[in-house]
């Protein structure tokens, strides 16, 4: 296995592009010249031409006037022909055979152009507008960003608050356009016909967004704001807003405006949703390929897991379009001519994409729609995002001179770009896992691979950097020490990883009934870690609404195997397995009772399931509690299974082995679960 580059280095064009390993090694995953940034120089700036018929001199008939990038990646034709490719071809493309001599003409590149039409609101300026953007539409949009204080407060918050320490965004790249984004808000509000002004957003939406190698990650903004505006960019400000809403509770004075209404937090957040539904709507329609199209899709995918549910197909779809975008623009493949910035900003993305992928891929018990070996993306650097947005060379090559040979920084410093390598070496052997649990073999070679596997994941666990590893603290030290977000994120990262060695041991229970003893040992690991929650009902609301998620998708399979093999034991009198202790198991059932009363808010989609699995354990416990001995009928003791079944659910089975099969084959279309909510 080789390993994942996270280093600046001259990759091969993509047409001679050579596919490396599957997975990382643990090791040395980074080497540890992390290259040296040229000077970077400031663009020229060019004011844009005026290409669909839109008077520009004036405020009141145009655009005012704002920085502009370049004007070579800015410049838009009326002839298609002329335009800049809008999409990566790999390799095997129909046209790489072709390449290999030349460059291609830009025409093979041509997407069928939608037909044109001038609607009837846009006639009187002659201004030229796809029939798909209605007016009505893009006024829609615009009307779910009034008013643009409170998105504004709720995008800067998202960025600055430790509820989101492992954000996929680089917010120095989303916070410099928001006082161009106000201006030009402002300037289509006072407009007696916005018309004209929203056919040229759609006219840069249709238009390649071509970042030069040059350019500054300030003024990254001007190629997607002001006389480039943009429906994606207004989408990923409204759903960035709409997730900051999710972590916030629905009695937070943000939610009260200037002039005393007070929104409702829940119809807020679906008002973001289904406005950023409309962009993305937009954009597809008008072939839209970039790097703020895959911020949107993707963070519109977890504001709509959140709200709706992982089981909600929408979910699932919306991960397929932010792979199928993520793939087109070739963010999977580095490029020698990217700025550093938009590099690692694009390792996040792609990072965090693959992981989720993995993630809904278990989840459902689908095939993952992304696969590591077809990348040479390397992993981002451990690096602040305010580095890693900077303009001075000489502060970016300083802070890549502390990180190690690995990657990681050397000062003991968390960013988000510490969690999202971290999760993204994980989802490596996710992946594996997912080929040796889905493909349907059995049989000796299958239990080597999935031993193979769990060592390998475990070194790499061991090998990441002690200051993110919650194995490795006092349990309260680490809640007393850090701030909560930081103590959140380590505690999911590391029930994360038992999670995966859970489920490794589950499917080699199928094979052999000798992984038992370990399943049962790596599930009480993981309920004990996870009940320290019950510890921590203090914590702010932002924090607390992540523990329905940790709890019942870590928990359940865990807790459910441990409930109905302390049951067997107790009815067969025969000991437990000597990888868990009778006393231990019956208390943490208990905390777990007592924990699953609170931590699941009113109106949370897992309420009804919660109090299902609640009843469960209950019962179960009681039963183990009261059993007195062979006098009673072993039948009788059944009919504390004979609760209320789950609506569209077969029933719970009454044998721990037959326990997870049912997890595997349950319909949980009904019910509502919150598997890749911001971890």
């Amino acid at each position: 296995m080789t390993k994942p580059a996270g280093t600046p280095r001259k990759q091969p064009e993509p047409r001679n592009r050579v596919v490396k390993s599957k997975y990382p090694e643990t090791r040395s995953l980074v080497p540890r010249d992390h290259g040296v940034l040229t000077p970077l120089h400031a663009s020229p700036t060019t004011s844009l031409r005026n290409d669909i018929g839109v008077a520009a001199s004036s405020p009141a008939n145009g655009w005012p006037t704002p920085p502009t990038p370049p004007e070579s990646s800015t410049r838009a034709t009326q002839n298609r022909s002329n335009s800049a490719p809008s999409f990566y071809l790999g390799s095997t493309s129909y046209a790489s055979v072709f390449a290999e001599e030349q460059p291609l003409p830009n025409s093979l590149h041509e997407q069928p152009a939608e037909t044109i039409h001038a609607t009837p609101s846009v006639l009187p300026s002659r201004v030229i507008g796809s029939r798909h953007c209605q007016m009505g539409i893009g006024h829609s949009i615009l009307s779910k960003l009034s008013p643009f204080s409170l998105i504004e407060r709720l995008i800067t918050d998202y960025f600055e608050n430790f509820k989101f320490k492992a954000s996929l965004l680089v917010g120095p790249l989303v916070m410099s356009a928001l006082p161009q984004l106000r201006v030009d808000l402002e300037h289509l509000a006072a407009l007696d016909n916005p018309s004209p002004a929203y056919a040229e957003i759609t006219k840069n939406t249709a238009r390649p967004l071509k970042v030069p190698s040059t350019m500054l990650a300030s003024t990254f903004h001007t190629l997607f704001t002001g006389r480039n505006l943009r429906w994606e960019t207004l989408g990923l400000m409204l759903i960035v807003a709409g997730s900051n809403a999710q972590f916030t509770s629905p009695d937070d004075p943000m939610f009260t405006l200037d002039d005393g209404k007070k929104l409702a937090r829940d119809e807020f957040i679906e008002d973001m949703i289904h406005a950023s539904n409309d962009c993305i709507s937009l954009c597809q329609v008008h072939g839209a390929v970039n790097d703020i199209m895959v911020w949107m899709i993707y963070n519109n995918m977890i504001v709509t897991s959140n709200f709706y549910g992982d089981n909600y197909h929408g979910v699932w779809r919306r991960m397929s379009d932010c792979i199928s975008t993520l793939y087109a623009e070739g963010i999977h493949c580095e490029q020698p001519s990217e700025p550093f910035f938009l590099r690692e900003s694009r390792r996040r993305i792609y990072a965090g994409t693959y992981r989720s992928d993995k993630t809904l891929a278990t989840f459902f018990g689908r095939p993952p729609m992304m696969a590591h070996r077809y990348s040479d993306r390397g992993q981002p650097l451990d690096l602040d995002d305010n580095i890693i947005a900077s303009d001075d060379p000489e502060v970016v090559n300083e802070a890549l001179s502390r990180l190690d040979h690995n990657g990681w920084n050397t000062n003991g410093e968390i960013w988000s770009a510490s969690w999202v390598r971290l999760r993204w070496q994980l989802s490596c052997y996710k992946e594996q896992f997912l080929d040796q649990s889905l493909a349907g073999r059995t049989g000796g070679d299958v239990v080597h691979q999935l031993q193979e596997i769990s060592v390998e994941c475990r070194r790499c666990w061991e090998s990441f950097p002690a200051h993110l590893r919650y194995d490795l603290y006092n349990e309260d030290v680490v809640w007393s020490t850090r701030d909560s977000g930081t103590a959140l994120r380590m505690i999911s990262a590391y029930i994360e990883y038992l999670h995966m060695e859970f489920q490794f041991q589950r499917v080699l229970r199928r094979q052999t009934q000798l992984a038992v003893p370990a399943l049962l040992e790596t599930s009480m690991k993981l309920l004990s870690t996870v009940l320290v929650i019950n510890k921590q009902r203090t914590q702010d609301y932002g924090i607390r609404r992540h523990f329905p998620t940790i709890i019942l998708f870590h928990c359940l399979p865990g807790a459910g195997v441990l409930a109905l093999e302390l049951r067997r034991c107790t009815l067969e009198n025969v000991p437990l397995p000597s990888t868990v202790r009778r006393a231990d198991l019956i208390r943490n059932l208990s905390v777990l009772i007592s924990c699953l009363e609170w931590v699941i808010l009113p109106g949370d989609g897992n309420h009804k399931l919660c109090g299902e699995l609640n009843k469960m354990l209950a019962m179960v416990l009681d039963e183990v509690l009261n059993y007195e001995g062979p006098s009673v009928n072993v039948e009788d003791l059944d009919s504390f299974f004979d609760i209320p079944s789950l609506e569209g659910v077969e029933p719970i089975p009454t044998q721990s082995e037959d326990f997870l099969d049912w997890l595997d084959n349950a319909n949980w279309d009904n019910l509502n679960w919150n598997t890749t909510c911001i971890f």
